[in-house]
C-alpha cells in the first residue's frame, strides 16, 4: 500500500502498562519498523517516560502495551502521571476519529477506562474480575507454540481472498470478550468454542475511528512472521481508508 507521508505512533508498554512476560521494547521497534517499510513516519513512545508525553497528531495510533491482567494501584508517581497522560491522549484521539490498531496485549491496555474496550470492540478479562463477581469468564491463552487459526466466513476486506486454515507460532488468546459490533475475522477453537483473534470495528463518531484488533505478535518473531505481515498490509489498508 501507499502511505507517504503519513505518521504512525507506536505506543509502547512500559511502567503501569507492561507486565512481565512481553518484550514491548521489541515487539514495538520491529511494528515501527515493519510501518517505516510501508511508507509511515514511525516513531515509538513508551508509556510513562518523559520523552513520550506528547502525542501528536498522528494519522495512526498502535497500540503494543499491556498490564490489564496484572493490574497496579494508581500512585502520583511522575512515570505513572505521564503514562495516564499518554492514555488520556490516545482515547481522546481516538474518540475525534484516529485510527487505532492494537496488537496481541492491546486488548487489555487502559484497563482502568471503559472507554478503551468501547473503542476497539472488545477486551481482555482479567480473573480479578472474575474473583470480584463482576465478570463471567477471565480471558486466558493455551502455551504458546505451533497451531493452525482459522479465516472467518465473514466478507471483510481485511481477509478478502483468504480462506480456510493458516499455521502461527503464537499465543492463542482464549475468552476475550468481543462487542456484538466487531466483525470477528480470524478464530480459533480452544475447549469446544470458538474464539477470536483478529476484529474490525467501524467507525462511530465521538466513540472511535476505525479500529482493528489483531491479537497476535507475542515475540517479535511472531511479529514479522509471513501471516502477520500479510494482516497487516489489509489491516492499514482498511484502516486507512
Amino acid at each position: 500500500m501507499s502511505a507517504d507521508h503519513r505518521t504512525a505512533v507506536v505506543i509502547s508498554g512500559a511502567g503501569r502498562y507492561a507486565d512481565p512476560w512481553h518484550d514491548f521494547e521489541g515487539t514495538s521497534a520491529a511494528l515501527a519498523e515493519l510501518l517505516g517499510d510501508r511508507g509511515f513516519d514511525a516513531r515509538v513512545l513508551r508509556t510513562g517516560e518523559a520523552e513520550s508525553a506528547d502525542l501528536g497528531q498522528p494519522d495512526l495510533i498502535v497500540v503494543n502495551a499491556g498490564g490489564g491482567s496484572t493490574p497496579v494501584e494508581v500512585s502520583e508517581e511522575a512515570d505513572d502521571v505521564r503514562a495516564r497522560d499518554l492514555r488520556d491522549a490516545v482515547l481522546a484521539a481516538v474518540a475525534a476519529g484516529v485510527p487505532v490498531l492494537a496488537t496481541h496485549t492491546g486488548s487489555n491496555t487502559f484497563y482502568e477506562n471503559d472507554q478503551w474496550a468501547r473503542a476497539l470492540g472488545g477486551r481482555w478479562v482479567p480473573k480479578h474480575e472474575v474473583e470480584a463477581g463482576t465478570a463471567g469468564r477471565a480471558s486466558w491463552h493455551p502455551p504458546r507454540g505451533v497451531a493452525q487459526v482459522r479465516v472467518s466466513d465473514v466478507l471483510h476486506p481485511i481477509t478478502a481472498g483468504l480462506t480456510g486454515e493458516v499455521e502461527i507460532d503464537d499465543e492463542r488468546y482464549t475468552d476475550l470478550e468481543v462487542s456484538p459490533e466487531a466483525t470477528v475475522l480470524l478464530e480459533h477453537d480452544e475447549d469446544g468454542r470458538t474464539h477470536a483473534l483478529l476484529w474490525a470495528v467501524e467507525e462511530v463518531p465521538g466513540v472511535r475511528g476505525k479500529a482493528v484488533y489483531d491479537a497476535l505478535g507475542h515475540h517479535v518473531e511472531a511479529v514479522r512472521a509471513r501471516v502477520r505481515t500479510l494482516l497487516l498490509d489489509r489491516e492499514l489498508a482498511w484502516l486507512l481508508s
